[in-house]
């Protein structure tokens, strides 16, 4: 997993508008953050432009509530501000609660079996998500594309909690 950037100061307080306040005009501050990570993420596995290999872009899906609140799927947008096109191959398989105060253990036990992939694509894939908090989310994501028969490869987020970013910026 590579990130662009800490969750923290300002960087936390742009994501926070970007969320919460509709404050769309700043995915293009965060654009260069997740343009960092994913080629990072590329890199790492030697995924380049110059390969020819086709690399795609799977993001963590919105919950509806979220969606129909904002209009917008924050991870998506800052996508389109880089320049990417993304897929979305995950949906869904079951409710699941809140996140926020659950720890380590309990994000995984909550997140458990709640995405399915919508088939498999040719080439790779790296799973992009706005914030890396404790990892379950993208590792249920990671698990749901495998078991579809996708090579994940990575993934990518625009920050990382400080606690989760050692090693990266």
């Amino acid at each position: 997993v590579f990130s662009g950037l800490r969750f923290e100061g300002v960087s936390a307080r742009v994501v926070r508008e970007l969320k919460e306040a509709g404050r769309t005009s700043l995915a293009r501050a965060l654009a260069p953050a997740l343009h960092a990570a994913i080629t990072a993420a590329a890199d790492e596995v030697g995924i380049g432009s110059s390969t020819g290999q086709r690399l795609t872009l799977v993001p963590i899906p919105t919950s509806r509530a979220a969606y129909r609140r904002r209009g917008y799927r924050v991870v998506d947008l800052v996508a389109r501000r880089a320049g990417y096109r993304v897929e979305s191959r995950l949906a869904a398989a079951r409710v699941i609660a809140d996140q926020r105060g659950l720890g380590v253990t309990d994000r995984a036990r909550n997140l458990e079996g709640s995405l399915r992939a919508r088939g498999a694509v040719n080439g790779c894939v790296i799973v992009i998500d706005d914030v890396l908090t404790t990892g379950a989310t993208l590792r249920e994501a990671m698990r749901a594309l495998r078991a579809a028969g996708n090579n994940v490869i990575g993934a990518a987020t625009i920050l990382a909690t400080p606690r989760r970013s050692k090693g990266n910026p």
